[in-house]
C-alpha cells in the first residue's frame, strides 16, 4: 500500500535539479538490517525528478503526514446488531411509576395509525399518543373498534366457499355439529326445511346425484373438472333447499367470452306454479286487449297546427286591442292524424307448460347465488334462429344483431337452452312413457272421480305393454317406465332405437302448442265492437243483450268455417318421435353412436350418442341410467356459417304496390260543375226528408190530441 501511495506523487522540476527519496517512505525494518534501507528507495522513485538546469533540493517533509496515514491501523467497523440491542434495551426500560415502557407505547401508536388511518395524524400526534395510552387497558375487543380492514381477494373467495358449503337443516333438535339447538334457532331454521308433497314424489324423474354422474361423464370423455364437481354439488344442494323447487338437475355448461354459465334445470312445486300463473294470466290478458280499450292508454288531443305558434304580426295590428288579438284563431292546414296499427305478438306459453315447463337457474361462479332466467317468448325463439352470437358472461349485456333480438343476453341464453333441450334430449325406446289419466289428474292436483278405476287399469296395461297411442297433445310430461329392461348396447348403437323425450318447438310460431291467431283476432274485434256499443248506448243493456244473441250464431259459423278452411294449425314431430327421422340440410348424419372403450369388458362399456347438429350435446346410457348433458358454446352446426339475414336495399326498405304509383288526372271544369250539382241535389233531398218527418210528427201529435 505504501509503495502505491508514493508512486502517485510527482513534482515538476528543471533538468539540473535532483531529489532524493523521502526517508519516511522507506519500509520500517529492524536496525541491524541496514542494507535493506537502500532497497526501499525505488518505492518512491517517482517522487523525484532530475533536471540539468537546476540542482536545488526540495524538502519533502510535506509527504510525512501522507505516508504516516497509510501506516496507521484502521479502526474496527461498528456492530449494528449490538447497537440495536442497546437502543432497544434503552427503549424497553420500564417506568417505575406506570410500569410501561416507551418501546411498547410507540409500537401501539404505529399499529393504531396503520389500522385506523386517521387523517393528518402528525398535527395532533401528542393527543393521539395520549389517547392510545389511556385506552390501552380499557379495550375489551381484540381489534380496535374503529379499525379499517381491507379484505383481500383470497378472503372473499374463502368466505363464499364456506357459505356455499352450508348444509340444510335435517335433524330436529341437533345442528350439523351434533350440538343442541335452542327454540329460537329452531324457528329460524324452519325456512330451510325441504317440504315436498308426498303425491309429487312419484313425479321426481331427475337424477340429482351429480357426483355419481361425474363418474359416467369422465368415462365417456366429457365432464367438468374434478375440483368444481364438489362445489357444484354443494351449490345444487343449496338450491334444492328452496321451498319453491321440487327437483333439479345439472343441465350443462355454456361457454362465454368473459365467463361461462353453469346451468341447472329445476321443476317448480305446484303451489309456486299456481301463484305465478295468476300474475301471468293477468299480464297476458292486458296485452291482448285492443288499444282503444286499454286503461293505460293516454288520449292526447292532436295539436292545432304544425310548426311555431301562429300569432298576428307587429305591423298593421297596432290599433287592435290585445283582447281581440287573443281571440283570433289563425287558419292553418289540419294536422294529419297517425293511424294506430295494432300489433299483437303471439303470447308465450304459461309457466309449467310448453317451452316454460321447467325453470332454469344459472351462475358464473359456483360460490355465488343462483339467478333464475326469465320465461321465453315465441318471438325470441324465432329471432334467435336467425342470428348467431357469442355469449359474454353478463346476463344484462345487450344483444346487438339483425334482426334485432327482443331482450338481453339472459333472454338469448334462455332461448338457446330451450332449443338445445328440445332437439338433443333423447332416450331409448321404452325408457319413458306417457302419463295415464289418473297420474295426470294427480299431477295437476285434481280430485279423483269415482267409477273410473277400471278404465285406468286398462290404460295402465296398455302403456305397460308398450302400445303407444296417437295423442294429439304434444305438451306432456313423461315418466320413467318402471318395467324397462336394459338392452344390449349393440342393439342401441343406431338412431332407430332412440326417441325424443322433450316436446318439439314449432318453426313458425316458436311454441310447443299452436296458437290460433285468427281466432284471437276475431275475439278482439268482438270485444272492441261490444266496447264501442256500450259507449254509444250507455245504460241500454237490454238492447245490447238482444244484439249479442243474434250475433252469436253468425260468429260461431264463421269460426267453424275458419277452422275448416285455410287456417290449419302447424304440425311438428311428436314427443316420442324416432331420432332416425331427424333431417338437417347442413348435417347428413344427425347422430353419432360410439362406445367408451373397445378393449374393456362388455359389461363395463357405455354407449354415447353425440349430436352433430348441436356440437357439445351428449347422451349416455349404462344399464338403466340414461342422462343428457350439454357442454359447448351454444352454436348450431353450419357447414358454411349461418345464412345471416342482411339489411334490405334502401329502395326496398318500404315495399310499395303497383297501384301506389298510379297518377290521378285533374278533373275538367264540366266534371267539377257536375260534382257540385250532385252535392246540391243530395243536400236538398236531405232537407226535404227532414221537413216531411216534421210534418208527419205534427199530424200524429194532432191526431193523438183529438182522440184524447
Amino acid at each position: 500500500m505504501d509503495r502505491d501511495s508514493c508512486q502517485n506523487f510527482s513534482l515538476d522540476s528543471t533538468s539540473s535539479s535532483h531529489f532524493a527519496p523521502p526517508p519516511v517512505c522507506a519500509p520500517r525494518r529492524k536496525k541491524p538490517e541496514k542494507p535493506a534501507a537502500e532497497e526501499a528507495s525505488p518505492e518512491c522513485s517517482n517522487v523525484t525528478s532530475s533536471s540539468s538546469s537546476s540542482t536545488t533540493t526540495i524538502s519533502i517533509g510535506a509527504f510525512d503526514s501522507q505516508c504516516n496515514l497509510h501506516n496507521a491501523r484502521n479502526p474496527e467497523a461498528p456492530n449494528i446488531g449490538y447497537e440495536l440491542n442497546v437502543a432497544k434495551s434503552i427503549l424497553q426500560k420500564y417506568s417505575t411509576l406506570s410500569g410501561d415502557n416507551l418501546f411498547d407505547h410507540l409500537s401501539d401508536i404505529i399499529k393504531r395509525v396503520i389500522d385506523e388511518r386517521p387523517p393528518n395524524v402528525i398535527d395532533f400526534f401528542e393527543e393521539f399518543s395520549r389517547n392510545v395510552r389511556e385506552q390501552k387497558f380499557h379495550l375489551p375487543e381484540r381489534f380496535p373498534p374503529s379499525g379499517v380492514f381491507d379484505e383481500v381477494r383470497s378472503f372473499r373467495v374463502a368466505k363464499k366457499i364456506l357459505q356455499s358449503m352450508k348444509l340444510p337443516y335435517v335433524v330436529e333438535g341437533e345442528d350439523l355439529m351434533g350440538e343442541d339447538l335452542s327454540v329460537e334457532d329452531l324457528r329460524t331454521n324452519e325456512d330451510m326445511r325441504i317440504v315436498i308433497d308426498d303425491s309429487m314424489r312419484y313425479f321426481v324423474t331427475f337424477n340429482e346425484r351429480v357426483q355419481q354422474l361425474q363418474f359416467y361423464w369422465t368415462q365417456c370423455g366429457f365432464s367438468i373438472s374434478n375440483d368444481d364437481i364438489f362445489q357444484l354439488a354443494s351449490a345444487m344442494n343449496r338450491l334444492q333447499t328452496h321451498p319453491s323447487i321440487m327437483q333439479c338437475r345439472f343441465w350443462g355448461c355454456i361457454n362465454g367470452l368473459k365467463a361461462s354459465y353453469y346451468i341447472v334445470e329445476a321443476s317448480l312445486t305446484r303451489e309456486e306454479i299456481a301463484s305465478r300463473l295468476v300474475m301471468m294470466e293477468e299480464e297476458m290478458r292486458q296485452k291482448q286487449i285492443p288499444f282503444p280499450m286499454r286503461k293505460d292508454r293516454e288520449d292526447k288531443p292532436p295539436p292545432a297546427h304544425i310548426g311555431p305558434e301562429l300569432t298576428p304580426g307587429i305591423y298593421g295590428w297596432e290599433e287592435f286591442p290585445p283582447e281581440e288579438l287573443e281571440k283570433m284563431k289563425p287558419k292553418a292546414a289540419p294536422v294529419p292524424l297517425v293511424e294506430e296499427m295494432e300489433l299483437y305478438d303471439i303470447p308465450p306459453e304459461f309457466i309449467g307448460k310448453g317451452c316454460n315447463r321447467y325453470s332454469y337457474f344459472v351462475v358464473n361462479s359456483l360460490f355465488d347465488d343462483w339467478i333464475e332466467l326469465p320465461i321465453v317468448t315465441p318471438r325470441q325463439i324465432v329471432v334467435s334462429r336467425q342470428i348467431k352470437k357469442f355469449l359474454t358472461g353478463d346476463l344484462e349485456a345487450d344483444v346487438i344483431s339483425y334482426p334485432c333480438f327482443p331482450g338481453k343476453e339472459k333472454h338469448y341464453l334462455r332461448t338457446l337452452i330451450g332449443r338445445i333441450t328440445a332437439g338433443t334430449y333423447i332416450a331409448p325406446v321404452g325408457y319413458y312413457r306417457r302419463m295415464t289419466k289418473k297420474e295426470q289428474r294427480m299431477f295437476d292436483g285434481e280430485e279423483e272421480e269415482e267409477g273410473e278405476e277400471e278404465e285406468e287399469e286398462e290404460e295402465e296395461e296398455e302403456f305397460n305393454e308398450g302400445e303407444e297411442e296417437q295423442i294429439e297433445d304434444n305438451d306432456v310430461m313423461l315418466l320413467k317406465n318402471e318395467k324397462y329392461e336394459a338392452e344390449p348396447l349393440g342393439s342401441l348403437a343406431t338412431p332407430v332405437a332412440w326417441v325424443h323425450v322433450r316436446s318439439n318447438i314449432l318453426n313458425q310460431q316458436g311454441r310447443v302448442v299452436w296458437y290460433d291467431e285468427e281466432k284471437a283476432r276475431k275475439e278482439r274485434e268482438k270485444a272492441l265492437a261490444l266496447y264501442l256499443k256500450m259507449q254509444m248506448l250507455g245504460e241500454m243493456e237490454e238492447e245490447v243483450e238482444e244484439e249479442e244473441d243474434e250475433e252469436e250464431g253468425e260468429e260461431e259459423g264463421e269460426e267453424e268455417g275458419m277452422i275448416e278452411g285455410f287456417n290449419q294449425p302447424e304440425l311438428g314431430p311428436s314427443i316420442l318421435s324416432s331420432c332416425a327421422n331427424d333431417m338437417n340440410p347442413e348435417v347428413p348424419v344427425s347422430w353419432l353412436a360410439r362406445m367408451t372403450s373397445k378393449y374393456t369388458n362388455q359389461k363395463e362399456r357405455m354407449l354415447v350418442m353425440q349430436s352433430n347438429v348441436w356440437p357439445g350435446a351428449y347422451t349416455f346410457i349404462f344399464e338403466k341410467t340414461c342422462e343428457s348433458i350439454y357442454l359447448g358454446w351454444g352454436h348450431k352446426y353450419y357447414a358454411r356459417n349461418i345464412p345471416f339475414k342482411h339489411l334490405p336495399m334502401v329502395q326496398e326498405e318500404f315495399p310499395h304496390n303497383p297501384e301506389d304509383f298510379v297518377e290521378a288526372n285533374d278533373p275538367t271544369v264540366e266534371e267539377e260543375e257536375a260534382y257540385k250539382a250532385w252535392l246540391l241535389r243530395k243536400q236538398q233531398k236531405a232537407e226535404y226528408v227532414a221537413e216531411d218527418i216534421e210534418d208527419y210528427d205534427d199530424d200524429e201529435f194532432a191526431d193523438q190530441y183529438d182522440d184524447d
